[in-house]
């Protein structure tokens, strides 16, 4: 975002640049599957970091920096924690035409998952200390962190 401004100008950076909020289907649409927005890093120009587009998404500032008043694009296209984590989960699903995308987080449903040290709908919580402490690709865990584990050594993968 920093490098917007100088590129596309003020009046094409206000009407078309970062659109998110405006994106996410509104409840007065009515429709059975709306278009999910799918989110993701533009790497390597973005940090390939998920967490890091979420902090992006939520609060229109780079992760990078401390300060994000140059940053700062399109206050009102923040995104909410929830539609973020959607838009680098669940949405993704739906962008695949994955069967069950729609199922994510439920039982049986279809996901690869992460174990954070943080709860990413806390709003206290800032987004760029969350550290991924385990991944698991298809029921098997890919990633630890040296901490103990918090889940079982093996979960069943759906199919």
């Amino acid at each position: 975002m920093a490098y917007a401004l100088s590129r596309l100008g003020p009046e094409r950076l206000k009407n078309s640049a970062y659109r998110m909020q405006s994106l996410f289907p509104k409840p007065e649409i009515g429709v059975a599957y709306p278009p999910y927005p799918v989110l993701g890093s533009d790497f390597p120009v973005e940090p390939p970091s998920p967490i890091d587009g979420m902090y992006a998404a939520v609060t229109r500032c780079s992760p990078r920096l401390d300060t994000c008043d140059r940053d700062k694009v399109w206050e009102e296209e923040k995104l909410t924690r929830l539609q973020a984590v959607q838009g680098f989960g669940r949405n993704v699903g739906w962008g695949g035409m994955l069967k069950g995308w729609e199922q994510v987080g439920q039982m049986g449903g279809w996901a690869d998952w992460v174990v954070l040290d943080a709860n990413l709908f806390d709003e206290s919580v800032d987004l760029r200390t969350v550290k991924v402490q385990e991944t698991w690709v298809g029921g098997k865990r890919v990633f630890k962190r040296e901490a103990d584990s918090i889940v079982s050594e093996t979960v069943k993968a759906q199919d």
